[in-house]
């Protein structure tokens, strides 16, 4: 894999852009491979809405309340407009603690009598760096290699070369969500470990993007 930074140019999403706003977990990581996406295409517009005030799936549920649903809403959702909301988030103690099963209980009473599901959540186990593997890889990791590394953050940046590039690897999601589709399973509906739900809020983002992601991809493999 040739891998050289990123030289486009942002576009100007267009009146009628499918519109995707991104309530992330981590301030840093996560923040940086969405914004990627932002002003890819024209016929896409992307609102990364990094944590405020925790990053546990409540605070961030608390969070959406604030922007989208209160008197004074930073942004309007509009249903007609096909607009989205999705939660990109860990797995961590969230589980054991409850704290998912609120936000999808919020997401759920938010989409009751809605034409679509506005509201989405994208879980990965046990962390964001699942999905940025599988921009890689096609197989699940080896856990008995996993655990020699304090965390899965290290892992995946000592497992790729130099390290996960959020300047170059993003444009790899077409491959990241074929291989999370291949090697994803849950358990009533919670992604097992190594897996991750990223490649739906992927498809979402792939749909309006696609032929920009492939024209840059093949600019970066000719050079």
């Amino acid at each position: 894999m040739i891998l050289r930074r990123r030289t486009y140019e942002k576009a100007s999403p267009s009146r009628d852009a499918q519109k995707i706003y991104i309530i992330c977990e981590g301030k840093e990581r996560e923040k940086d491979y969405f914004e990627f996406f932002e002003g890819i295409s024209s016929n896409l517009e992307l609102i990364t809405i990094p944590p405020e005030n925790g990053t546990d799936p409540v605070k961030l549920m608390e969070q959406a309340i604030r922007t989208f649903l209160s008197d004074t809403p930073v942004y309007q959702i509009d249903e007609s407009e096909g607009d989205l909301v999705w939660f990109a988030i860990d797995t961590d103690t969230w589980m054991e603690e409850g704290k998912i099963l609120i936000l999808k209980d919020f997401c759920n009473v938010q989409n009751n009598g809605k034409r679509y599901e506005i509201w989405n959540i994208a879980q990965s186990n046990p962390c964001l760096e699942t999905w940025l593997y599988y921009h890689v890889y096609s197989e699940k990791p080896d856990h008995k290699e996993v655990s020699e590394y304090v965390s899965m953050k290290e892992y995946v940046n000592a497992k790729i070369s130099g390290g996960f590039n959020c300047e170059v690897h993003p444009m790899y999601i077409k491959d990241a969500i074929v291989n999370s589709e291949n090697n994803y399973s849950d358990t009533d509906g919670y992604p097992d470990l190594y897996s991750t739900q990223m490649h739906y809020l992927g498809k979402a983002i792939l749909k309006y993007a696609k032929h920009e992601l492939e024209r840059k991809l093949r600019r970066v493999i000719q050079r």
